[in-house]
Protein backbone atom coordinates (compact mmCIF):
# COMPACT_ATOMS: atom_id res chain seq x y z
CA UNK A 1 0.00 0.00 0.00
CA UNK A 2 1.03 3.55 -0.68
CA UNK A 3 1.22 6.49 1.17
CA UNK A 4 0.38 10.72 0.46
CA UNK A 5 2.59 13.08 1.15
CA UNK A 6 1.65 16.18 1.36
CA UNK A 7 4.10 19.23 0.75
CA UNK A 8 3.46 23.00 1.05
CA UNK A 9 5.05 26.12 0.35
CA UNK A 10 7.60 27.19 3.16
CA UNK A 11 7.66 23.47 4.45
CA UNK A 12 10.67 22.67 6.50
CA UNK A 13 13.01 20.61 4.39
CA UNK A 14 14.61 18.45 6.83
CA UNK A 15 11.21 17.17 8.03
CA UNK A 16 10.04 16.37 4.79
CA UNK A 17 12.85 14.64 3.36
CA UNK A 18 13.98 12.69 6.81
CA UNK A 19 10.59 10.58 5.90
CA UNK A 20 10.71 10.66 2.43
CA UNK A 21 14.24 9.04 2.66
CA UNK A 22 13.68 6.81 5.21
CA UNK A 23 10.50 5.10 3.75
CA UNK A 24 11.64 4.95 0.08
CA UNK A 25 15.08 3.24 1.62
CA UNK A 26 12.58 0.44 2.63
CA UNK A 27 10.42 0.09 -0.60
CA UNK A 28 7.03 2.25 0.60
CA UNK A 29 5.59 3.83 -1.78
CA UNK A 30 5.10 7.09 -1.61
CA UNK A 31 3.29 9.64 -3.71
CA UNK A 32 3.80 13.00 -3.16
CA UNK A 33 2.18 16.05 -3.51
CA UNK A 34 2.18 19.75 -3.94
CA UNK A 35 -0.51 21.93 -2.22
CA UNK A 36 -1.42 24.34 -4.88
CA UNK A 37 0.70 23.34 -7.91
CA UNK A 38 3.97 20.84 -8.50
CA UNK A 39 6.64 23.14 -7.77
CA UNK A 40 7.01 23.68 -4.53
CA UNK A 41 9.08 26.08 -2.70
CA UNK A 42 10.54 25.09 0.94
CA UNK A 43 11.62 27.34 3.81
CA UNK A 44 15.44 27.25 2.64
CA UNK A 45 14.02 29.24 -0.22
CA UNK A 46 14.73 25.13 -2.56
CA UNK A 47 12.03 24.20 -5.45
CA UNK A 48 10.99 20.87 -5.38
CA UNK A 49 9.26 19.52 -8.50
CA UNK A 50 6.57 17.53 -7.08
CA UNK A 51 4.62 14.56 -8.91
CA UNK A 52 0.64 15.46 -7.93
CA UNK A 53 -1.16 18.47 -6.95
CA UNK A 54 -3.39 18.69 -4.82
CA UNK A 55 -5.90 21.66 -5.64
CA UNK A 56 -9.22 19.87 -4.45
CA UNK A 57 -10.83 17.10 -2.69
CA UNK A 58 -11.05 14.88 -6.41
CA UNK A 59 -7.11 15.36 -6.81
CA UNK A 60 -6.62 12.31 -3.72
CA UNK A 61 -8.49 8.70 -3.74
CA UNK A 62 -8.16 7.96 -0.02
CA UNK A 63 -8.87 4.30 -0.37
CA UNK A 64 -6.06 4.31 -2.65
CA UNK A 65 -3.40 5.23 0.27
CA UNK A 66 -2.70 3.89 3.78
CA UNK A 67 -2.36 6.53 5.43
CA UNK A 68 -1.11 10.84 4.74
CA UNK A 69 1.88 12.16 5.62
CA UNK A 70 2.35 16.11 6.52
CA UNK A 71 5.74 18.37 7.30
CA UNK A 72 5.62 21.44 9.33
CA UNK A 73 7.31 24.60 8.80
CA UNK A 74 5.86 28.48 8.99
CA UNK A 75 3.97 27.58 5.71
CA UNK A 76 1.46 25.33 7.81
CA UNK A 77 -0.42 28.54 9.01
CA UNK A 78 -1.20 29.23 5.14
CA UNK A 79 -3.25 26.19 4.69
CA UNK A 80 -5.56 26.28 8.54
CA UNK A 81 -7.87 28.00 5.90
CA UNK A 82 -7.70 25.22 3.09
CA UNK A 83 -11.20 23.17 3.57
CA UNK A 84 -10.35 20.75 0.98
CA UNK A 85 -6.56 19.72 2.60
CA UNK A 86 -8.68 19.47 6.01
CA UNK A 87 -11.70 17.54 4.78
CA UNK A 88 -8.81 15.17 3.14
CA UNK A 89 -7.14 14.70 6.40
CA UNK A 90 -10.51 13.95 7.93
CA UNK A 91 -11.37 11.54 5.13
CA UNK A 92 -8.10 9.65 5.54
CA UNK A 93 -8.62 9.86 9.98
CA UNK A 94 -12.26 8.56 9.53
CA UNK A 95 -10.94 6.02 7.29
CA UNK A 96 -8.68 4.59 9.99
CA UNK A 97 -5.71 5.35 7.71
CA UNK A 98 -2.21 6.64 9.34
CA UNK A 99 -2.27 10.75 10.10
CA UNK A 100 1.30 11.50 10.72
CA UNK A 101 2.00 15.57 11.46
CA UNK A 102 4.89 17.37 12.58
CA UNK A 103 6.39 20.48 13.73
CA UNK A 104 3.46 22.83 13.66
CA UNK A 105 1.32 20.51 11.06
CA UNK A 106 -0.44 19.07 14.09
CA UNK A 107 -2.51 22.17 14.05
CA UNK A 108 -3.57 21.57 10.45
CA UNK A 109 -5.24 18.20 12.28
CA UNK A 110 -6.33 20.25 14.93
CA UNK A 111 -8.53 22.47 12.41
CA UNK A 112 -9.47 18.93 10.72
CA UNK A 113 -10.84 17.86 14.33
CA UNK A 114 -8.99 14.78 14.60
CA UNK A 115 -7.59 15.67 17.82
CA UNK A 116 -10.12 15.63 20.19
CA UNK A 117 -9.35 13.47 22.96
CA UNK A 118 -6.13 12.28 21.48
CA UNK A 119 -2.56 12.81 22.92
CA UNK A 120 -0.21 14.62 20.54
CA UNK A 121 3.24 16.70 20.27
CA UNK A 122 3.84 19.56 18.01
CA UNK A 123 6.20 22.72 17.81
CA UNK A 124 6.60 24.16 21.24
CA UNK A 125 3.89 27.08 21.30
CA UNK A 126 2.02 25.95 18.47
CA UNK A 127 -1.23 26.84 19.37
CA UNK A 128 -3.53 24.19 19.21
CA UNK A 129 -7.25 23.64 20.79
CA UNK A 130 -8.12 20.49 20.94
CA UNK A 131 -5.99 17.01 22.43
CA UNK A 132 -3.60 16.17 24.92
CA UNK A 133 -0.27 17.81 24.19
CA UNK A 134 2.79 15.52 25.42
CA UNK A 135 6.46 17.11 25.39
CA UNK A 136 7.79 14.02 24.21
CA UNK A 137 9.52 13.64 20.41
CA UNK A 138 7.16 11.50 19.15
CA UNK A 139 3.85 10.44 20.14
CA UNK A 140 1.43 7.74 18.84
CA UNK A 141 -1.90 7.88 19.63
CA UNK A 142 -3.95 4.91 17.41
CA UNK A 143 -3.22 5.94 13.97
CA UNK A 144 -2.31 9.69 14.63
CA UNK A 145 1.54 9.86 14.61
CA UNK A 146 2.59 13.48 15.78
CA UNK A 147 6.68 14.75 16.49
CA UNK A 148 7.64 17.66 17.68
CA UNK A 149 10.47 19.44 14.63
CA UNK A 150 13.43 19.41 13.04
CA UNK A 151 15.76 18.05 15.67
CA UNK A 152 13.41 15.21 15.98
CA UNK A 153 12.54 14.07 12.14
CA UNK A 154 14.96 11.20 12.22
CA UNK A 155 13.47 9.80 15.32
CA UNK A 156 9.73 10.19 13.74
CA UNK A 157 11.32 9.15 10.41
CA UNK A 158 12.18 6.05 11.92
CA UNK A 159 9.34 5.41 14.30
CA UNK A 160 7.12 5.76 10.76
CA UNK A 161 9.02 2.80 9.60
CA UNK A 162 8.95 0.74 12.39
CA UNK A 163 5.03 1.36 12.46
CA UNK A 164 4.79 0.48 8.20
CA UNK A 165 7.42 -2.05 8.07
CA UNK A 166 8.69 -3.38 10.99
CA UNK A 167 10.69 -2.67 14.41
CA UNK A 168 13.13 -4.52 13.28
CA UNK A 169 13.77 -2.68 9.58
CA UNK A 170 13.26 0.37 11.88
CA UNK A 171 16.17 -1.05 13.85
CA UNK A 172 18.40 -1.53 10.70
CA UNK A 173 17.82 1.57 9.29
CA UNK A 174 18.47 3.67 12.45
CA UNK A 175 22.20 1.75 12.65
CA UNK A 176 22.84 2.42 8.89
CA UNK A 177 21.95 6.36 9.35
CA UNK A 178 24.29 6.66 12.11
CA UNK A 179 21.07 7.80 14.39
Amino acid sequence: MKYCVMLHNNFEDIEATSFIDLLRRVNVELDVFGIGGKKITSRSKITYLVEHEFLSGQDISVPDYAGILIPGGPGVYALTGNQPLLDMIKKFYDAGKLVFAICAAPLLLDKAGILEGKSYTCYPGTEIESGNYISDDVVVDGTVITSQGVGTALKAALKLVEIIVSKEEAGKQGKAVLF
